[in-house]
Order: structure tokens, then sequence, then C-alpha cells
């Protein structure tokens, strides 16, 4: 495994995301999707392992418009109240646009086979929603997403295996829209939603103050063969 940068160009600046690349390419490609802490070492942990499966698993800073390298933990406080105002003042159609970007930059990047999957978390979750329904990406997985409920005018659009981990005790995704969610998505076959009882948001983000291992490792579990079933798995 090799760990570096790379830079992602846009029309009005470049940006550099975190790259973990496996042994052997040509390999797909995985973008991971920032929470509202940057690419800190929850992100930078999640790539590595991604890369360990065979995968080049990239994470794109997206709130470098703002400032770049951001890296926090909702551990301390301060840091925690820091990311809440970054969330409120990120623009979430211009980091979806240098999602694009990236998404662009990786497929034809050196060592891709031009599969491209992308798994987000919290607000990367209603990100890696919104590139299932504005892009060709070839599998997308959003876990705990915020304000999904919103974007459901768009389910139609979405062409390609989408998979959502939704937190049944979410304190940020209240019950009536998750059941929007889940209702809006059944008719959506590429599309498919599991609800974890009893978890709270965040589940799977490890050392989070949320985190719960049983559940985060039958997500993960459920992710990394939905990766593979996308993105590896020979077509006939």
């Amino acid at each position: 495994m090799t760990k570096s940068t790379i830079e992602i160009k846009t029309a009005d600046g470049n940006f550099s995301a975190y790259i973990a690349k496996p042994e052997k390419t040509p390999a797909p490609v995985v973008i991971l999707i920032q929470e509202i802490f940057g690419i800190n070492e929850d992100m930078r942990h999640k790539c590595n392992h991604l890369a360990g499966l065979g995968y080049i698993a990239v994470a794109p800073d997206l709130f470098w418009r703002i400032e770049p390298g951001i890296s926090l933990t909702d551990k301390i406080p301060e840091e925690l109240q820091r990311a809440f105002h970054l969330f409120s003042i990120f623009d979430q159609i211009q980091g979806l646009e240098d999602l694009k970007a990236t998404l662009d930059t990786v497929r034809h990047m050196d060592g891709s086979n031009g599969k491209v999957g992308c798994v987000g978390y919290c607000l990367g979750g209603k990100l890696a929603f919104m590139m299932s329904t504005e892009t060709d990406i070839d599998a997308a997985i959003s876990y705990y997403g915020v304000g999904i409920e919103g974007l459901l005018g768009s389910a139609h659009q979405i062409k390609n295996p989408l998979m959502l981990h939704i937190a049944g005790n979410d304190q940020f995704v209240p019950k009536d829209a998750q059941e929007q969610i889940t209702a809006a998505l059944l008719d959506v076959e590429p599309a498919k939603a599991h609800i974890y009882v009893g978890m709270d948001h965040a589940f799977a983000r490890e050392n989070g103050i949320h985190y719960n291992a049983q559940a985060a490792k039958l997500a993960n579990a459920r992710t990394e063969e939905f990766l593979s079933s996308a993105l590896k798995a020979s077509k006939h």
C-alpha cells in the first residue's frame, strides 16, 4: 500500500485529496466523502482499509475553499463546535461540483480501471446520494446522510447501485424522514436501504462518541460486499 496526496483541478483552483493505493493496479476507485470533521484520522484510516481490500481510495478535501487541511474530532468540544460551524457555511452545491471534478480525475488517473464508487458519511452521506442522482458514478453508499428526505424528487434519476445505512435513532434524521426515504426508494430498483435499530448518528465512526462496534461491523461488511459486486464483479 502507498499513501500520498493528489491534486484535483477545478475551474477556480486546485485542491488536495488523500490517496491510498493497493499493491496491485489497475484497480477500481472509491471516493471517500468526508463528514463535517474534514479529512481526519478516521477518514485516512478508512482509505487505508479500502486500499488493503484492493481499491484505490481517495478522500478529497471538500473544505478547501474555507480552509485547506481541516482535521477535527467529535471528542473535543471546541472542535465539535467548529465542525458544526463549518457545516453551516459549507456550500454543498459547490462541494458536489468538487466531487464531480474528483470523479472525472480518478476515473482517468494512472492505475484506475475506470470503475468508481463513493462512500459518504453524515454530510458526505447526503453528498453520496447526490452523486448517485447527478452523475454516472458506478456505485454510491451513504452512511446516515442528513437531509436526504429533501432530495427525493430526484430519486428517479438513480441508475446505478445505491446503498443507504440509516441509524434508527438518528438525532439528525427523525423517524418521519426515515419513512419518507425508505418509501421513496421502494420502487427504485438499484437502491436499497438498511435501518440499524436503536443506533444513533455516526454509529460507524470509529472511536466516535456514538460508535457501536456490532452495528459498524454489519454495515461495513454490507458496504464491502456491495462495492465488490458493483466494482469488481465481471459483467457477463
